[in-house]
C-alpha cells in the first residue's frame, strides 16, 4: 500500500510540475511580446519627438507625445498587469513541490508502519518513501530554475522598460514645453 501511495503522490507532484512548467513558459512568451512592444513605443517616441522638434506647435507636439502614450502604452500596460497578477499565482506555486514531497513521504512512512513501529519495516519503507521527498525537491529545482530565467528575468526587463520609457516620455514633454529639466 506504501508503494502506491508513493507512486501516487509522485505521479501527482510530476503531473502538476510539468502543468506549472507549461504555465511559467506561457508567461515567459507573453511577457516577452510586451516587451517588445514597450521597446518599439520607446523607440517611436524618439522619432516623434524628432519629428516634432523640426515642425509644430508646442500644444501640438505635447498633444502628440500624450496621444501616444495613452494610445499605445495603456493596452500594454493593462495586459502587463492582468497577466502578471496570474503568473504571481504560477510563482508561488514552485515552493509547493518540496512540500508535496515531503507529505507524501510521511505519508508513505505512516501507512508502511500500520502502527507498528518496527525499525526494520520503517528502514525497508524509507527508501522508498523518500522518492515522494526526491521528486518534488527535483520539481522545485527546476521549475525555480525555469522561473528565473524565463518570465522572472522578463518582468524585470518590462519594469525598467517601463521605467525608461516614461522617463523619455517625460523628457520630451519637458523638451517639447521649452523646459530645462532632463
Amino acid at each position: 500500500m506504501a508503494e502506491g501511495i508513493t507512486f501516487a503522490f509522485c505521479a501527482l507532484i510530476l503531473c502538476f510540475g510539468v502543468f506549472c512548467f507549461f504555465a511559467l513558459w506561457y508567461y515567459k512568451k507573453f511577457f516577452t511580446d510586451i516587451l517588445q512592444e514597450v521597446r518599439d513605443a520607446r523607440k517611436e517616441i524618439s522619432r516623434v519627438g524628432q519629428k516634432m522638434d523640426a515642425e509644430g506647435s508646442i500644444e501640438e507636439r505635447m498633444t502628440v507625445l500624450t496621444t501616444f502614450d495613452n494610445i499605445k502604452l495603456e493596452r500594454a500596460r493593462n495586459e502587463y498587469d492582468n497577466k502578471y497578477s496570474v503568473y504571481v499565482f504560477w510563482s508561488q506555486m514552485v515552493p509547493l513541490f518540496s512540500s508535496l514531497g515531503l507529505l507524501g513521504t510521511v505519508l508513505g512512512l505512516i501507512l508502511s508502519s500500520r502502527g507498528d513501529i518496527e525499525i526494520t519495516s520503517l528502514m525497508s519503507s524509507l527508501g522508498l518513501a523518500m522518492w515522494t521527498t526526491f521528486v518534488g525537491l527535483i520539481c522545485t529545482i527546476v521549475l525555480k530554475f525555469v522561473d528565473s530565467i524565463g518570465p522572472g528575468r522578463v518582468i524585470n526587463d518590462i519594469d525598467s522598460a517601463f521605467a525608461r520609457l516614461d522617463e523619455k516620455m517625460s523628457k520630451e514633454l519637458y523638451k517639447k514645453a521649452g523646459s530645462n529639466k532632463d
